[in-house]
């Protein structure tokens, strides 16, 4: 039996950030299609609107050797809405077949049709089994334009104008991508919505956190500070306030970090427990953290596997957590793990409007050893 990829068309205006959630999809195990890149390829000398584009634009827009000049051809119809439409009856059909062979031929779980012209073409409409649309500010997408392809910001303002007004592309949306954030922040939201597909997730790849990685720790921390109930952490981190904090972490303190494709998808440190005394430098307190849409899919374990193990070669022999009292899901998190209770400090944080609770786990890691 054949197996039909699901299909996803990408759109949104130029500069709106399109790229970045093809490469997070891709990096999960999509297939992605530049339709830009296939366009070009049906343009080239042999290929199915080559010659009907030369007929209705003149051999003039032709460089010496025989290619289009797209820049030429650019600057022709996008002054002239009459021009781009006869361009676009040109090269839309020629795409669009073009597309649905390789999505017919995909052995992806998925495939991703980026396109700024998806719903003009009537592609979604054909192809796509869900449309999601990326967006951010106009000041935004003109300014990504000007550093990544020089553009003068005149030029940026008549691509932009010449596009599907951002309100229209986001009435058609199944998922809309606010790209005016961070680079991880963008990513969360590609994992967040593969998740919530139920398409197959590449294996984690557990590893070593540092400096560089501020972005992608603060952004899962963040979500989590959101989401209420779960930490007694009570604000949310900037890239640079989450860089200030590894900067200072102490030399005998660890980052662990679970990442999924391109996203970082959770994270666990160890720390020492106190620093005004060296009588219990045998001790590390222990923090974990995992993006809601990927709980439940053994993260938290692998993590603190790898978090044990560097434990150890720290000279750690016990870790200590503190969990919120009205957080069940993390305390049996870290009973299955082997921490025992040892205690509850009442009163002990003011977050969420309310008094609450924490309890005390311990964790010997020798005990570790023996059961294994």
């Amino acid at each position: 039996m054949s197996r039909k990829p699901f299909v996803i068309g990408l759109t949104g205006g130029i500069g709106s950030g399109k790229s970045a959630v093809l490469a997070d999809l891709v990096s999960l195990g999509a297939e992605g299609i530049d339709a830009d890149r296939v366009a070009r390829d049906v343009a080239t000398p042999g290929g199915p609107a080559y010659a009907p584009i030369v007929a209705e634009f003149g051999r003039d827009i032709l460089v010496p050797d025989g290619q289009i000049d797209r820049g030429e051809l650019g600057r022709r119809v996008f002054a002239d809405a009459a021009q781009l439409a006869r361009l676009e009856a040109i090269v839309h059909p020629a795409v669009g077949e073009a597309i649905a062979a390789r999505v017919a031929a995909s052995q992806a779980p998925a495939v991703v049709i980026e396109a700024i012209k998806l719903l003009e073409a009537g592609l979604s409409r054909r192809l796509c089994d869900e449309m999601w649309v990326t967006r951010c500010s106009l000041q935004q997408q003109i300014a990504r334009l000007r550093a990544s392809r020089g553009m003068a910001e005149a030029e940026a303002r008549r691509r932009l104008a010449a596009q599907m007004p951002a309100k229209r592309m986001i009435a058609q949306a199944h998922r809309v991508f606010d790209t005016g954030g961070s680079r991880a922040e963008t990513g969360v939201q590609a994992l967040a919505a593969w998740a919530a597909l139920g398409l197959p997730m590449p294996p984690p790849q557990i590893r070593p956190g540092g400096l560089d990685d501020a972005d992608g720790i603060r952004t899962v921390l963040n979500s989590v500070v959101r989401e209420g109930g779960l930490t007694v952490l009570d604000r949310t981190l900037t890239v640079a306030q989450e860089r200030v904090f590894l900067r200072r972490l102490p030399a005998r303190a660890r980052l662990t970090l679970a990442q999924i494709g391109n996203v970082v998808a959770g994270f666990q440190i160890i720390e020492p427990y106190v620093a005004y005394t060296g009588a219990m430098d045998h001790v590390a307190a222990l923090g974990s953290y995992v993006f809601a849409p990927l709980r439940g899919r053994g993260l938290g374990a692998a993590m603190s596997r790898a978090t044990f193990a560097a434990a150890r070669e720290l000279g750690f022999s016990k870790l200590v957590i503190t969990v919120r009292a009205d957080n069940p899901g993390a305390q049996t998190f870290y009973a299955d793990l082997g921490f025992k209770p040892c205690g509850r400090l009442a009163r002990q944080a003011f977050v969420d409007g309310r008094w609450v609770d924490e309890l005390m786990y311990e964790l010997f890691l020798d005990d570790l050893t023996k059961d294994e």
